[in-house]
């Protein structure tokens, strides 16, 4: 602990400089934990931490603004399977179904579909990963891209009824091979 606060030796001039230095250093360490409802009543030091004690959700400050990161809870997802073939002409295939409780709710953070053999950074056009609650779509990629809820404009992406289904689309004109990605945390 010593390395990370001062210690102003004993007679040591302007001793208060150091140690006002440690309480900045203590809003940046120390995590603040509330209720999601309060979060406005706390700054959103850079650095600093913020635990939703009802919710799981975990935020840090920017200086300015509190930003979700993600949540402490029972998450499901990641990988749904290898490479799979999809043949051209599929119109939302259902691949996988997220089943939750009654009294919780599935939370997608992030999801992925990337296409073998298809350079980073380039879109497949008209090949899609969708998620839908219900006949509801909660968000969708395309070919290749990766999202994620912290950093979207159309987040959060929350089914509060199961199942969540994930589908595929393939409208490119010819087959091709991917793995369709979907993280999430189921709530209470």
């Amino acid at each position: 602990m010593t390395d990370r606060y001062n210690t102003p030796n004993e007679g040591t001039l302007d001793w208060h400089v150091p140690l006002n230095e440690n309480f900045e250093q203590l809003d940046r360490d120390v995590e603040r934990r509330d209720e999601e409802a309060n979060i406005d009543q706390y700054e959103p030091v850079a650095g600093a931490k913020f635990f939703a004690t009802d919710s799981g959700a975990i935020y840090s400050g920017d200086g300015s603004a509190w930003r979700l990161v993600g949540y402490a809870t029972r998450a499901v997802g990641g990988d749904i399977g290898h490479y799979v073939s999809y043949a051209d002409g599929l119109v939302d295939e259902p691949v996988n179904d997220f089943l939750f409780g009654d009294g919780e709710s599935l939370e997608v953070t992030r999801l992925a579909f990337p296409i073998k053999g298809t350079p980073s950074g380039e879109t497949v056009a008209d090949v899609a990963l969708r998620v839908y609650e219900g006949e509801e779509l909660l968000v969708e990629i395309e070919g290749n891209t990766f999202e994620r809820a912290a950093v979207a404009d159309t987040a959060p992406w929350v089914g509060e009824t199961g199942p969540v289904t994930v589908t595929v689309t393939n409208q490119s004109g010819s087959a091709i091979a991917g793995i369709p990605k979907v993280w999430a945390n189921i709530r209470s």
